[in-house]
């Protein structure tokens, strides 16, 4: 009943905040499209767990990414620092 309460209140604060933007409906075709793709993604879920355990994939995808696009990875960290005067990095 509070978590009904919550997320009621939730829903109607982003209805207020973001209430004004109108956005078209997609077509048929993509959001059928995207539901297909989910589904199968979802419904081999248990047949991937069945070979790897799923905490495995809920670590190894994020750090994959982040293999992946180290570089960019690296510059955004080296931005952030640079913005500290503190660390006094050039």
């Amino acid at each position: 009943m509070i978590i009904e309460v919550l997320l009621n209140l939730i829903k109607g604060l982003l209805n207020i905040v973001f209430g004004w933007i109108n956005l078209p409906s997609l077509p048929t075709e993509i959001t059928d499209s995207i539901e297909g793709f989910l589904f199968l993604i979802f419904s081999n879920l248990q047949l991937l767990g069945f070979f790897i355990p799923p905490f495995v994939i809920f670590t190894a995808v994020p750090l994959l990414i982040i293999a992946v696009n180290f570089e960019r990875v690296y510059k955004l960290t080296m931005w952030i620092l640079r913005k500290i005067p503190f660390f006094n990095m050039n």
